[in-house]
């Protein structure tokens, strides 16, 4: 091996979190950029330690012209002289982003993981990981980025080195490490000219904020990794210790949490303000446009008169209620909308068996270390399981929306949701009342239809989401006509 540190420490980080098991197939996101040709060159070097499969995937974006086809190329040949399996997918981000109303970088990685998912659904009954590039630097750089625009803890533990199928070998190595290694290699990569421009704000970080804290400190991005690291086991056991606290404090109904005033009121400042800010991020669809302020806020309520109310992100609302706070969304509110929002993947919200019940309506269960048999996966109706890992804005419960859509086969080819009621010759006048298990605007299940065979549970899988609809039919039998509802 050449320059071995970098393939040291991915072997090492690898190890740590056990990132690759014998016989595990992984699907490396290659740019052509400098960090990705090293994380596909480094697991390409380590197949004889750890006995896996490696193939690529490139997402051509549709952003910066013949660059863009250029480094498109240059992965095809590049894979092609190693004999390493490639996936060339063709994207166009400035159309997604305006249509899904969210800025063009959120959009070229919302795509891009898309791309490998879908990828990964090629690989039936294997073990399937996603490895992205992502290195010492960039961990540095999204602690600062979260920092300046005003985080918590939460923001501050960066990226995490495994988050479900995603691994990132790469985070403990160095940009100077990884164009070290490709030198000693005599391996060219390409060079993103948009990584130049200090319009971005990641760029300017990377250019100005970096180098002035090496200055400081030689091993600054070292320390801010090892930083995240304790932050990430800090918030992990205040998420612990804020879920048993909602056991305690909250009655949930759908699309409303109740905190109840005498034992939330005996929590510890720190665990309130987790708790609260849990609740507010899981109702809202997520905790991006969520501050401190507004956790604060909601606790200020409990010190003022009944039928005192905040106005929150999300189409939320805070209200003092006899005996407590109730947090509503839009429909609990008033506002008539026909939605029963349910929990985000990536709450607590669940609680300590993984059930929760709205309106007697749906019931939801985590069921952990899936054995891969699949005589255990439910095929009644109105009861479905799905790849928990895959979930990625998180879950609810809705009617339909432009733009949904689902995935129908094994191959990853999608349907608008339109045409599959069309083709299911379901009645106009019954569409808009159909419930939706969604992610996003995937659909995961048109119940008492099909779900979608992306989140289908394979033998692989480790996490599955059990979902019942309690409003079916009590006896419902088992699904026929349809191999893919369940």
């Amino acid at each position: 091996m050449r320059n071995d540190g970098v393939i040291q420490k991915m072997e090492a980080l690898i190890r740590e979190y056990r990132m690759i098991c014998a016989g595990d197939h992984i699907i490396a996101g290659v740019s052509g950029g400098a960090d990705s040709l090293c994380l596909l060159l480094g697991l390409m070097e380590l197949r004889e330690v750890f006995g896996h499969q490696v193939s690529a995937v490139h997402v051509e974006h549709g952003i910066r012209g013949e660059e863009s086809y250029r480094d498109a190329a240059f992965v095809r040949s590049f894979c092609g002289e190693r004999g390493i399996e490639c996936h060339i997918c063709h994207c166009r981000v400035p159309e997604y982003a305006r249509m899904h109303g969210m800025s063009e970088e959120e959009a070229g990685r919302e795509l891009r993981y898309q791309a490998f998912f879908s990828e990964a659904e090629k690989y039936a009954g294997q073990q399937v990981k996603i490895a992205v590039a992502h290195h010492l630097g960039d961990q540095a750089e999204t602690m600062l980025f979260h920092l300046a625009r005003g985080t918590g803890i939460q923001g501050l533990t960066g990226m995490a080195p495994v988050r479900g199928a995603v691994i990132r070998p790469l985070l403990t190595a160095d940009r100077e490490e990884i164009e070290a290694y490709l030198a000693a290699c005599g391996q060219e990569f390409c060079e993103d000219a948009t990584n130049a421009m200090d319009a971005y704000s990641r760029n300017r970080i990377r250019h100005q904020a970096i180098p002035a804290l090496k200055q400081v400190n030689r091993r600054a991005v070292q320390h801010m990794y090892q930083a995240a690291a304790q932050l990430r086991e800090i918030h992990e056991y205040l998420k612990k210790q804020a879920g048993i606290a909602q056991e305690r404090c909250c009655v949930i109904q759908a699309g409303s949490v109740q905190i109840q005033k005498e034992p939330f009121l005996q929590l510890d400042c720190v665990i309130q303000k987790e708790m609260v800010h849990q609740l507010l991020a899981a109702l809202a669809g997520g905790g991006r446009n969520l501050t401190r302020e507004h956790v604060s806020q909601v606790i200020g309520l409990f010190n003022r008169q009944n039928n005192r109310q905040v106005d929150l992100p999300g189409q939320l609302q805070a209200v003092r209620v006899y005996g407590g706070v109730e947090i509503c969304t839009g429909k609990s509110a008033g506002h008539g909308t026909q939605e029963w929002e349910s929990v985000r993947q990536d709450s607590d919200i669940l609680g300590k068996e993984g059930r929760l019940d709205m309106e007697k309506l749906f019931s939801f269960r985590i069921r952990e270390n899936f054995s891969g048999h699949m005589s255990q996966i439910s095929k009644k109706k109105y009861t479905k399981c799905f790849d928990y890992d895959k979930i990625k804005a998180g879950f609810c419960v809705r009617n339909r929306q432009p733009g949904d859509y689902l995935v129908v086969d094994a191959s990853g080819s999608r349907q608008k949701l339109k045409k599959y009621l069309v083709n299911e010759k379901v009645p106009v006048t019954e569409r808009g009342q159909l419930l939706l298990l969604a992610d996003g605007a995937h659909i995961m299940w048109v119940v008492g239809y099909r779900i979608s065979s992306y989140y289908k549970v394979e033998t692989h899988t480790r996490k599955i989401l059990e979902v019942t609809f309690c409003g079916g039919e009590e006896d419902e039998g088992t699904d026929s006509g349809h191999d893919l509802r369940g």
